[in-house]
């Protein structure tokens, strides 16, 4: 299991979710863009509210949406939520199931 927290920007939700299924699906690049990231992004919560047993990761996009978008109106770069994977988590995760992406991520 990759863990991964997800919270909205005022911190009224928050919550933990394996991350896993976005692992053994993405392509390489949006995996090695996520961890230029430092393991951060919104697309693996975009990717999995809408499957089942994710119901409370949708639960917290549609709060984040509906409650904070209008700041985010004024703001356009500002996150109405924020995804963080368990970057230690994640590449050994990778070494095991997909041993070609890690090695595209050394430089």
């Amino acid at each position: 299991m990759i863990h991964a927290t997800c919270h909205t920007a005022d911190n009224v939700v928050c919550l933990e979710f394996d991350a896993t299924p976005w692992f053994s699906e993405a392509d390489a690049p949006s995996i090695i863009d996520l961890a230029r990231r430092e393991w951060t992004s919104a697309a693996i919560a975009e990717s999995l509210e809408r499957r089942r047993g994710y119901e409370r990761l949708h639960n917290l996009m549609e709060y984040a949406a509906k409650r904070l978008q209008e700041e985010s109106l004024e703001d356009p770069t500002w996150e109405t939520f924020e995804c963080v994977v368990d970057g230690p988590e994640a590449l050994a995760w990778l070494e095991k199931n997909r041993p070609e992406v890690v090695a595209r991520m050394k430089p």
